[in-house]
């Protein structure tokens, strides 16, 4: 094992806590407290292991309640009214126009949970609450699956699903399965519409149904992985470690403390550090996420109610 920390890591990793503790003292990393970082940082025991800790903490994008909800307003005012002319679906002449007609309940759009039955964590609901919530319309917009056929003879024409993240896209064809909503394709349009996506799941999505369009606000690929390699070759560019031995030693590392390493390196092993302060993927480095009493401390929550 050649894993290493860098000349001058220490002071990387004091800049770093540093950086991280203003960010929850000012409100911007809601949802973790001093108390979660203090906590997930004693997992962290040797010099190697704590300039990695420094490097996930660094490399984490944490998107606040006030991030989400800009997110979820670009949703309404820009992406679905854009898809919609792109389409051919207009009655309206203005963005003004358009959104008092989805506040009034405008029968043309009807805005669906992505939720499949796993026994998983589900963040559906809490998106489609902070959604409404954002927006200030009605719940009479949202439409479970089980009620798209009434929908549809009522005049809806377009169903636009609503959840936080894709990151294979197993889940959401997995959705569209359960849910038999091929069945529907010929009849309505359906919009997909993540706060955020991997381009992986794009394609997956788009490729086994093409009469969805995928839209997300924000589109993450390989470059956003933890452990992707950068031009120089080096991991998270420090001159010193190979992404391999890095790759090597978190893995042996987390694996003498879990009890399962399923997702290691996350679903897919993507290896994302990109997190919502209403749900953490599990597409995310375990590390991040993982509890196990007494041995290791979470910093995220996969999921909150």
């Amino acid at each position: 094992m050649s894993f290493k920390p860098p000349i001058g890591w220490n002071q990387y990793y004091k800049s770093v806590i540093s950086k991280t503790r203003l960010l929850i003292k000012k409100g911007i990393w809601e949802e973790i407290d001093e108390l979660n970082l203090n906590r997930w940082l004693t997992n962290f025991k040797t010099d190697e292991s704590k300039y990695l800790s420094a490097c996930m903490l660094d490399a984490l994008t944490y998107r606040s309640q006030k991030m989400c909800h800009s997110m979820m307003r670009k949703i309404l005012s820009e992406t679905i009214p854009n898809y919609c002319r792109s389409i051919g679906i207009e009655n309206f002449q203005t963005l003004s126009e358009w959104k008092s007609s989805i506040k009034d309940g405008n029968q043309l759009v009807r805005f669906t949970p992505v939720s499949i039955s796993d026994g998983r964590v589900k963040s559906s609901s809490v998106v489609i609450r902070h959604f409404i919530e954002a927006n200030d319309i009605p719940q009479r917009c949202v439409q479970q699956t089980e009620n798209l056929e009434r929908a549809i003879e009522n005049g809806t024409e377009l169903i636009v699903f609503l959840d936080d993240f894709a990151g294979s896209g197993h889940q959401f064809n997995k959705f569209m399965k359960q849910k038999k909503l091929n069945e529907f394709e010929s009849r309505v349009k359906f919009l997909y519409t993540p706060l955020a996506a991997h381009k992986t799941a794009i394609d997956r999505i788009e490729s086994k149904h093409p009469n969805v369009k995928v839209l997300p606000v924000e589109i993450l690929d390989e470059q956003h992985e933890f452990f992707n390699e950068c031009l120089d070759g080096f991991f998270r560019g420090d001159q010193t470690n190979t992404v391999h031995d890095a790759k090597e030693y978190y893995e042996d590392y987390c694996s003498e403390i879990f009890d399962n390493t399923k997702y290691l390196f996350g679903m897919s092993s993507q290896c994302l550090t990109y997190s919502f302060f209403l749900s953490c993927p599990n597409n995310n480095l375990k590390a991040l996420y993982h509890e196990q009493a007494p041995e290791w401390k979470r910093l995220l929550f996969r999921g909150r109610n």
